[in-house]
């Protein structure tokens, strides 16, 4: 772990006092255009970031956690918070929220701002339910800022960093199992964009499991969102003429929201005329008409291991710096955690409903 930059240090580099880099660090007046500009070069070359929770007295960082979503939307990150929050309220510590990928569309800027906000506000750690880039996952390092991702994987050139995920892959072939059981011969697959790195896997189960069945699939893709599903859904079926395939499968249930919407448009009826099937359980999937099918990613359950998981890296920090020690946060295999899942089997798949009384 290298030496952490001071303000001295860019100081020296700059050539300009302490005083003046301090100044020019925290935007206050009293400091030229040039002398201002020269400083912000000099402390980005450097990699140095100001403490900003020293600066405004926020005080302990260890006690905060941000958590990083993308696309706020998902009802998925509802019930995940809720799971983190339990957490943390039980461990006296407090949880920001920041969003990389507002309205479902990630922005490579906000994410690298948002690195840059995290490490000035001197966070204690950080859950990313997207796979960040690697430069992101460093600058944490640096600063000895644990990070586990849910929902999604490190980075591919970060293998060892923690991770509390769905097997997505065996996941989609359970999803294809019950397809399969149903005879659907054509399969559509509205899905968000692969920088969500379930979508990998996602689409290579239910691609096997479609081989596996004999039948087709498309993959149509969408922006992790409603309105860019809806439009997604409206131009293939454009290109089928019309053609309604057997099963949609929407990845998330923003995606499927687009696409309830195109079938209101062409007064489909669900599942006669099509059914669907959903990953990501939301609270509303049992009020719809019909009940939709749903991949249960139990994703309570994933904020609470994901917030388990990274107070101990911290704590473990804690006691280090007690000791006197490197406080680099230490990740280990048991670091790298998979939830089951359940397949909540409802009307919209074609099936009869579970909860209503056979006489």
């Amino acid at each position: 772990m290298r030496r952490k930059l001071t303000l001295k240090d860019v100081s020296r580099e700059s050539g300009l006092s302490t005083f003046t880099v301090s100044r020019a660090l925290a935007g206050a007046e009293g400091v030229s255009k040039e002398s201002r500009e020269a400083v912000l070069r000099v402390a980005e070359e450097m990699g140095y970031v100001p403490n900003l929770a020293a600066q405004k007295l926020r005080g302990v960082a260890s006690s905060t956690i941000a958590v990083i979503t993308a696309g706020t939307s998902n009802a998925y990150y509802l019930d995940m918070m809720n799971g983190i929050q339990a957490v943390a309220q039980d461990m006296d510590q407090t949880v920001v929220l920041t969003d990389i990928a507002i309205g479902g569309v990630y922005d490579i800027g906000r994410e690298r701002q948002t690195i840059q906000r995290l490490l000035e506000g001197r966070v204690g750690g950080v859950i990313s339910t997207l796979t960040l880039l690697p430069e992101s996952v460093k600058r944490l390092e640096d600063w000895e800022i644990p990070i586990v991702f849910v929902d999604s994987s490190p980075p591919e050139e970060l293998p060892y960093v923690p991770s509390v995920t769905t097997d997505n892959y065996n996941a989609s072939l359970l999803v294809g199992a019950h397809l399969q059981s149903h005879a659907f011969q054509d399969w559509l697959l509205l899905v968000y964009p692969p920088i969500w790195s379930s979508r990998k896997e996602r689409e290579r189960g239910l691609r096997d499991a479609a081989a596996k069945a004999g039948a087709t699939i498309e993959v149509v893709e969408a922006g992790n969102n409603a309105a860019s599903a809806s439009k997604a859904l409206r131009d293939c079926l454009g290109r089928r003429g019309g053609r309604l395939p057997d099963i949609l499968i929407a990845g998330n249930n923003p995606i499927l929201l687009g696409a309830f919407q195109v079938a209101r448009e062409r007064n489909t009826i669900i599942p006669d005329n099509m059914a669907m099937v959903c990953f990501d359980d939301f609270p509303f999937a049992p009020y719809l008409d019909p009940p939709v099918t749903v991949l249960n990613e139990r994703s309570e359950e994933i904020g609470r291991l994901s917030a388990h998981m990274l107070t101990e890296i911290m704590s473990a920090q804690i006691e280090a710096r007690k000791a006197g020690k490197p406080a680099a946060p230490i990740y280990t295999n048991e670091h790298q955690l998979q939830v089951p899942v359940d397949l909540v089997v409802r009307r919209s798949c074609g099936c009869p409903d579970p909860t209503r009384s056979r006489s």
